[in-house]
């Protein structure tokens, strides 16, 4: 650096107090400095006509603070262009690519050198934090190559690790002098501020030296040159475009001056939640983009408290959408003290948020590539959405503290939509006026797989989950079917889909996802899965928790049940629920009375009911699912047709087979007797049998005379039994059982196994 020549300047007396300053009491200065010629920068600045305009699809912060160190940032965001492309991102905003005091520990924030990229070997290290310049020249490169515009970082308010010189003006030491390796934009305290011209801005950034952006030199190295900062990043870098970081420090004329020289995209980071008094205004002087802080406070605030309310507040979104970046979370707001972290319960919902209405979002590094891939595929989903639907006037439909839903009224080329919002623990359901009149309207984040359907007005219910978001929308899909199968796979059959008992689909076409069947778990406990083929190959579908929670997860976690024991399964894909009820009676006409354990019923797949046989004394019964009283059937008015909750059943002493038809609100409690000529009441009337519950058969010991029989149920030849063969199997309808010679016989009838005997005593 030359020795700098002197001006003398009839100056008035300078005095002010400064907060940094280590000598606050200035002598009048009647001389100020003049950079050196020889360090001016030369020709004029220029934009560059093939750069990216982002907008159209999804910013990525590609950083966050104190990244990996080690110089490997630059490769790792090369290494994510491609996926980051083909999910929508169309911009990258970089940190600050320069040489900064801290070096290899450097963000970015704290410019020495705005020319050492990794080039030079300064402030203790030759590569950035983040590589070298190839490095990032490769990245910038295979970013253009995906049609993703590169967004710098760039700090202008201060700089830092400067050496200690003499400051005329101030007639102190300041750390002020900056002599880079680069050998470009040399700077002394001529350029900073308080100087014998400028004696301050609109702010200061902590202690660092504060440059002076009305000093000409460092206008014309900063942007207004052909060798400046600005025309070095845009035309030989290729950047496409600025962050402007801590615009509070700075006129805004600075960022429309430096727009209007070398252009490229713009936006400013003005962190604040006044949108009428402090980020609007800047926005209308700069010309320039905005982080929506407001909009970030809003959401932040409103998830926090559990106060939807808070999302109709002003902000850039709602005020001057075309300006408002809009994001969930930044370096700025993520780390340090936490005051200003979002609430990560509610990220995907602010994502939701901002994925449907005006603005261009921002999507956070950390938020997408380190918070599971559960919570990046939402991201992804939500982006899709956007770029799908999401146009036209946003207008707020309803709030309260835990609804929110608003439209986006479509163009011609999208076709708008609806985003719901719910805060709360139960699913909730609202009319809401669509533009889509006679439509099969389609929840899009697939939380609902059933379309609704709007009015000739456009009017449609629709659906928010628990604690959760649903993005509507129309769509000129047919509502697809589900399988008309679910197949009920597990360890008490082998873990073989092709050979497992299957649930049929309650209705075909099945449009409703619902199934129904019956299985007869064998073990003491049972793990199973439900496929919807007889293979491993398509869906698979298991529990959400710890296999009994009753939510459907893909593939999940094995469903778990006790056995032995039949069961009643009922699986809908629709809502990813899954419920398995047993069936038993209960009562003080049943053998434990009212009192556990239950009486267990068993499932008949033969005819298709429930069904126990038992002995009952006089007294009441009920029907019970699950051994408890949530589902519990009677019959009120003793017609026969059970209710839910309903009376106690009457009955009388006897043996009984008790039959369950759930699916028809029916019950029977019958007998089996025997009948014909060769029986007490020949063929006017049944005689009854007694169940023995040891050997589980019907028996009798009576005198009978020469002549026939048959089994008969419950006095009724709807149910009749006989032998066809004459071979002691029985056969509905079949022929009549031949008795020879009179005598006191014992008669046995096991419907295990559709035999009889006839043994006389």
């Amino acid at each position: 650096m030359k020795i700098k020549k002197y001006i003398h300047l009839s100056l008035a007396v300078l005095t002010f107090v400064f907060a940094a300053c280590t000598n606050d009491d200035f002598s009048p200065l009647k001389v100020k400095e003049a950079n050196d010629a020889e360090d001016l920068p030369s020709g004029s600045a220029a934009g560059r006509t093939d750069a990216l305009v982002p907008g159209n699809g999804v910013m990525m912060q590609a950083f966050y603070w104190d990244v990996t160190e080690g110089g490997i940032w630059w490769n790792n965001v090369e290494s994510k262009l491609d996926s980051w492309a083909a999910n929508g991102i169309d911009a990258i905003w970089i940190p600050p690519i320069s040489k900064g005091q801290s070096g290899g520990f450097s963000m970015g924030y704290d410019p020495a050198d705005y020319f050492d990229f990794g080039d030079f070997q300064q402030h203790g290290t030759v590569e950035t934090r983040f590589g070298n310049r190839a490095e990032l020249e490769n990245m910038i490169g295979t970013a253009h190559e995906n049609n993703i515009a590169v967004i710098a970082d760039i700090v202008l308010n201060h700089n830092s690790g400067g050496q200690l010189e003499y400051n005329e003006f101030r007639q102190i030491e300041t750390y002020t002098l900056f002599e880079p390796a680069s050998g470009l934009f040399n700077r002394t305290w001529l350029n900073y501020l308080p100087n014998a011209e400028n004696l301050k801005d609109e702010g200061r950034f902590g202690g660092f030296p504060d440059l002076d952006l009305k000093n000409d030199y460092v206008r014309d190295w900063l942007w207004q040159s052909e060798e400046s900062v600005a025309n070095y990043y845009m035309n030989t870098l290729k950047i496409d475009g600025w962050r402007f970081d801590f615009v509070k420090g700075f006129s805004p004329d600075v960022v429309k001056d430096w727009i209007a020289t070398v252009g490229g995209y713009s936006v400013g980071e003005n962190f604040d939640g006044n949108v009428e008094g402090v980020v609007g205004p800047w926005v209308e002087a700069s010309g320039a983009n905005a982080f929506d802080f407001p909009n970030f406070f809003n959401m932040r605030n409103a998830f926090l408290n559990g106060n939807l309310n808070e999302l109709v507040k002003p902000s850039l979104l709602s005020t001057m959408p075309e300006k408002a970046v809009t994001f969930v979370g930044n370096h700025d707001t993520e780390a340090r003290d936490g005051s200003n972290e979002f609430p990560d319960a509610f990220e995907t919902h602010a994502y939701a948020y901002i994925m449907s209405a005006p603005g261009y979002p921002c999507v956070f590094y950390s938020h997408y590539e380190d918070s599971g891939e559960e919570q990046k595929a939402k991201i992804n989903q939500l982006i899709q959405i956007r770029s799908e639907l999401a146009a036209g006037d946003w207008t707020v439909n309803h709030v309260s503290n835990q609804e929110f839903v608003a439209t986006r009224g479509g163009d011609a080329e999208k076709p708008g939509l609806v985003l719901y919002i719910n805060l709360s623990g139960e699913e909730v359901s609202r009319e809401v006026q669509t533009h889509w009149a006679s439509a099969n309207i389609k929840d899009y984040t697939e939380e609902y797989l059933i379309f609704e359907q709007s009015d000739a007005s456009g009017l449609v219910t629709l659906k928010a989950p628990a604690n959760g978001y649903a993005i509507w929308a129309a769509t000129e899909d047919e509502q697809l079917a589900f399988p008309e199968v679910l197949y009920v796979p597990g360890g008490y059959q082998g873990w073989d889909p092709s050979s497992a008992p299957a649930l049929n689909a309650v209705e075909l076409p099945n449009l409703a996802g619902t199934f129904s069947g019956h299985v007869r778990f064998t073990e003491a406990s049972n793990e199973f899965k439900f496929t919807d083929a007889p293979n491993w190959d398509n869906g698979i579908y298991a529990d959400a928790g710890d296999g009994t929670t009753g939510v459907l997860a893909s593939p999940g976690n094995n469903i778990v049940l006790a056995g032995p024991q039949d069961y009643e399964i009922n699986v809908d894909l629709a809502n990813n629920t899954w419920s398995a009820n047993t069936w038993a009676i209960i009562g003080s006409a049943t053998p434990n009375g009212w009192d556990d354990p239950d009486t267990d019923m068993s499932y008949d797949f033969d005819r298709n009911v429930w069904t126990v046989t038992t002995t009952l004394t006089d007294g009441e019964l009920k029907f019970r699912a699950n051994n408890g009283w949530d589902v519990n059937l009677g019959d009120t008015g003793a017609d026969g047709v059970l209710d839910n909750g309903g009376d106690n059943i009457a009955v009388t002493a006897g043996s009984y087979q008790i039959d369950l038809d759930v699916a028809n609100n029916s019950f029977t409690l019958g007998n089996w007797g025997v009948i014909g000529s060769a029986t007490p009441s020949g063929w006017d009337a049944d005689t009854n049998m007694t169940y023995d519950t040891i050997n589980q058969v019907w028996t009798i010991t009576l005198d009978l005379v020469a002549g026939e029989m048959k089994f008969r149920f419950n006095d009724d030849w709807a149910v009749n039994l006989g032998d066809n063969n004459a071979d002691g199997s029985v056969e509905q309808d079949g022929a009549n059982i031949a008795v020879s010679d009179a005598g006191n016989y014992t008669i046995t009838l096991d419907l295990f196994t559709n035999t009889f005997t006839i043994t006389g005593n």
